[in-house]
């Protein structure tokens, strides 16, 4: 390795997936020459806005960093992760894929720990069996039925004999595959792949989920169906770590985000928390109503209101102190007799706070 301080690195520089999904050999390590990766150091500076520290946190990252050379992928990464469906987000080459890969036991952080309920990932076959991962490559033997891959996958999870094919069937059933089981993967859509590969990551029903882009290509009908199917093993408890590039699809399945730029996780929790972090931006506050101007007259001479703008009937504000604002807007607004029908904020989704994080 380089003497030189690494630097960072766009994601398409990083060392590619060989094979989507199991195979009939498993990467647990690149060797060790360059890690350093045993215990959880006692105490870990905490780096992102957002809290570390979890008490049912299922994957716990403390301090970890991945380089290739001087490159740089992951920096001094500190998170934890729970039930649920977390989003992860950022642009490309932010160095997710990498973070994916070291959760899943592909490969070792160049320093820092990696823990998977209280594991490390790589070469324990208690953890792995516990997790599930859906790369972002195609899905894997291309040559086979899906019901031929999926039968191998289970036959490589370690799945008895007399359960694989009940498992296979339910999984197949699950993602909507039944009836394409006996096709050749090399000729299913970009949905269908995406849907077995789902399958393949359900197949051995873990409790921990790693999705790389799982909605990439698919159309309407496989993105409703794979959300449904996300949102439902969320409900079962499961945890459910995925990345994309849609943020409308991570406002629909869930508020707890996980921001990403240049191998660095900016903030961690829900997006509306996160977002009142962000003091020095001030907050969008759009009311409803049919009378605007009369509603900005009331509101321009308070210290909470740095500017009011009027859009159509909807009045356009701008603060600040944004708790104290809602505070007093609802009583002052029914006090005055002032009609409105909404009050609401844009800057509170995720889309608002990935673009004020990463610009």
């Amino acid at each position: 390795m380089a003497d030189s301080e690494p630097r960072n690195v766009h994601e398409e520089n990083e060392v590619p997936d060989d094979v989507a999904g199991l195979d009939d050999t498993t990467t647990t390590s690149e060797g060790t020459s360059d890690t350093t990766t045993t215990e959880f150091p006692d105490e870990a500076e905490e780096t992102v806005l957002g809290a570390a520290g979890r008490d049912d946190a299922i994957v716990s990252l403390r301090r970890v960093s991945r380089w290739y050379g001087e490159v740089n992928a992951v920096n001094d990464v500190t998170v934890d992760i729970g039930p649920g469906i977390t989003g992860l987000l950022g642009p490309n080459g932010a160095g997710k894929s990498t973070l994916m890969r070291m959760i899943v036991g592909l490969q070792r952080p160049s320093q820092g720990a990696v823990q998977v309920h209280g594991r490390e990932p790589w070469g324990d076959p208690k953890v792995l069996r516990r997790i599930g991962y859906l790369p972002e490559a195609p899905a894997p033997w291309r040559d086979h039925s899906g019901h031929d891959a999926l039968m191998r996958a289970a036959r490589l999870a370690g799945l008895p004999k007399e359960d694989r094919e009940p498992a296979v069937q339910k999984a197949l059933e699950r993602v909507g595959l039944s009836d394409a089981a006996e096709q050749t993967v090399g000729t299913y859509s970009m949905g269908m792949q995406q849907r077995l590969k789902f399958a393949l990551a359900l197949l051995h029903e873990p409790d921990l989920y790693v999705l790389d882009e799982p909605l990439l290509g698919t159309d309407p009908l496989a993105r409703r169906d794979l959300m449904h199917l996300m949102q439902e093993m969320a409900a079962e408890g499961k945890s459910i770590l995925l990345s994309t590039h849609v943020l409308p699809d991570v406002e629909a399945l869930t508020e707890r985000v996980l921001i990403m730029d240049h191998g660095r996780v900016l903030a961690h929790g829900r997006a509306a928390d996160i977002r009142d972090l962000l003091e020095r931006y001030p907050r969008t506050v759009r009311i409803q109503t049919p009378d605007p101007r009369a509603v900005g007259a009331a509101l321009w001479d308070w210290d909470t209101v740095l500017s009011v703008a009027v859009d159509g009937d909807t009045l356009v504000v701008r603060t600040d102190k944004p708790a104290d604002f809602y505070e007093r807007l609802q009583t002052h607004l029914i006090a005055e007799r002032l009609p409105f029908s909404s009050v609401s904020s844009p800057d509170e989704n995720v889309e608002a706070v990935f673009r004020y994080l990463v610009g």
